[in-house]
């Protein structure tokens, strides 16, 4: 397999799956001898690599399975689904990126070490091997088991937790390989797959196939290749112009839904989709998230957010959304993507069948609509023909690689405009906003209005708005009217649209009320609506729809503040108490 490498940050990454639950030890063993530790990963991070104590060990026991490997034998493989959780009692094991021949070895494992990281609460496949450096006698724990672990011995569950959780941390900001993705920088279909790969948090590199270097690489996997993007790991050719389900099936992001009935079945996994998961799901609650495309929603393309409780530095849309999926996780949630709902029947005994477009149906005993809103479109020839091309309703590492130096242009007022403004000008030459007030107070937090105004790579168009885009493949110009009335021409490696949104509640069923804007109704509105039916008054966050309740920016009357949107999605979960506890 070539020359083992050293890597001098070690970072250990694999998955597993919530199936094939090993059987556990009973609740005493006896004659189970205690092991000394040996230390070796004394060097690294002790919260991510803690060693156990011997009463720990003898804790964790009781809910694996003994097992052993010999020198040589992997106990996990680079692309394996359905693995686990090792303890090692003896021996040493290395964690390595072997996926391209060579042999890179990221961290080592001694006694008193365990192996995993948080997507073995997944269905996700290992991107990692690790290998037995010396005959190994080990605790084997499954994903079932570390759940069981986490609600009987929480203590213990938490450092488990907190060791996965950091690794995580840590292998995001590692030179970690992960999968390739070779495609041209403005080609839609390669950016929805780094979309998708970003907001499910696995670990890729993006290729630029403008690039020689980079297609004389492709050329040695996918000789002749005709559609983009390509996607390998390492030099192993996955796919040619993969679909989302396709790429996510083989990743583990998505599954065929079991044939079952969930408490909840959540729409939209936005903040207010994920703090609904994290509340019902940690109440007992079977959950299920669906969403096109991973967690974030609208709030996952804002690079900086400053005002929300608890993060005085301020936290990025995709990292609270990280966050706040992990926690769900922990507790018990499942999450499928992409998910695109094509239907809500109401069934007898007030039950919903809910089916996408991918051809699952599933059974819930209530729904939580948190389905968000889009960005509105700006109306101007040819701009749909650039979206992805260099036209983008998003402003994440995603799109600011594919528009390095140079100057872009941001449309917008808003706080989402704002912030997109300030994350794009760390990468780009010159930023031009163009709004069209005359004072970015009148619609954006103060704090942030103040540093575009002191940021010298912003320039800031006042009265101002964009009338035509020029670009075959992709955009190269736009032409704004100014304060002034000028017509102004400018060339720009990218336009990003923040301009308003409109609610994602086209495709809801119609008996579900509305007010005039599309948003949904709820609580006394709905009473008063004469879709409603029932004799009782709805709950707060209840829709027109018995047991169908609506959080963040897609219900009527909200803040459109993260904040506000995480609260909703709490506050449904109570609703959903009271609804249940009625039949």
């Amino acid at each position: 397999m070539g020359e083992t490498v050293e890597v001098e940050r070690a970072l250990p990454y694999s998955s597993g799956t919530f199936s094939n639950p090993w059987s556990p030890f009973p609740d005493s063993i006896p004659g189970l001898q205690k092991p000394q530790l040996t230390v070796l990963n004394s060097a690294l991070d002790e919260v991510a690599y803690p060693h156990l104590t011997d009463d720990q060990i003898f804790d964790v026991a009781a809910f694996g399975e003994s097992c052993s490997f010999v020198k040589g034998e992997c106990l996990v493989h680079t692309g394996e689904q359905h693995f686990s959780s090792y303890i090692l009692l003896s021996g040493a094991a290395c964690m390595l990126d072997d996926s391209n021949g060579e042999r890179r070895v990221f961290t080592r494992y001694g006694t008193g070490c365990f192996t995993g990281d948080v997507y073995l609460l997944t269905d996700r496949r290992s991107i990692v091997t690790i290998e037995a450096e010396a005959d190994i006698e080990a605790i084997r724990l499954t994903a079932h088991a570390l759940r069981r672990l986490f609600v009987r011995k929480p203590q213990l569950g938490e450092l488990f937790w907190k060791a996965f959780q950091r690794r995580r941390e840590l292998l995001q900001t590692s030179h970690f390989r992960g999968l390739s993705v070779f495609g041209p920088s403005q080609d839609r279909s390669t950016l929805d797959v780094a979309e998708l790969l970003t907001r499910n948090m696995v670990p890729y590199e993006w290729l630029d196939t403008g690039n020689r270097e980079n297609n004389v690489r492709l050329s040695k996997i996918r000789p002749a290749t005709k559609n983009y993007p390509v996607v390998a790991r390492g030099n192993e050719f996955l796919f040619e112009a993969p679909t989302l389900v396709q790429l996510a099936e083989y990743l583990g992001l998505r599954r065929r839904i079991v044939h079952r009935e969930y408490d909840v079945v959540i729409l939209g996994a936005g903040p207010s989709g994920l703090g609904a998961a994290v509340h019902a799901s940690s109440e007992g609650l079977s959950t299920l998230v669906l969403d096109a495309i991973g967690p974030g929603g609208q709030a996952g393309a804002s690079s900086q957010i400053e005002n929300y409780a608890g993060f005085p530095g301020g936290v990025s849309g995709s990292e609270l959304a990280n966050l706040t999926y992990l926690q769900a996780l922990k507790f018990g949630a499942e999450f499928v993507v992409p998910s695109t709902v094509s239907e809500i029947e109401q069934l007898p005994g007030r039950r919903y069948r809910v089916m996408t477009i991918e051809g699952d149906s599933v059974i819930a005993r209530t729904i939580i609509l948190a389905v968000g809103v889009s960005y509105r479109h700006l109306e101007l020839k040819g701009l749909k023909d650039l979206y992805g091309a260099g036209v983008y309703h998003a402003a994440t590492i995603v799109e600011a690689l594919r528009c390095k130096g140079g100057q872009v242009h941001v449309v917008g007022g808003g706080n989402s405009a704002g912030q997109a403004a300030m994350f794009l000008s760390q990468h780009v030459d010159r930023v031009s906003l163009i709004v069209r007030s005359n004072d970015l107070r009148k619609s954006m937090s103060s704090y942030l209005s103040e540093r575009l105004l002191a940021n010298e790579k912003v320039n800031i168009s006042y009265d101002s708005e964009v009338i035509a885009v020029e670009g075959l493949k992709c955009l190269s110009a736009i032409s704004y009217r100014s304060q002034s009335g000028e017509i102004v021409r400018q060339n720009t490696s990218a336009l990003f649209i923040f301009v308003g949104a409109k609610p994602r509640t086209d495709a809801l069923p119609r008996t579900l009320g509305k007010d005039d804007s599309g948003f949904l109704i709820t609580g006394a509105a709905a009473s008063k609506s004469p879709q409603w039916k029932e004799a009782r008054c709805p709950y707060s966050l209840e829709t027109t729809l018995p047991g169908i309740f609506a959080a963040g920016d897609c219900r009527s009357g909200t803040t459109k503040r993260v904040a506000s949107a995480i609260g909703d999605g709490a506050l449904a979960v109570s609703c959903i108490h009271e609804f249940l506890g009625m039949q």
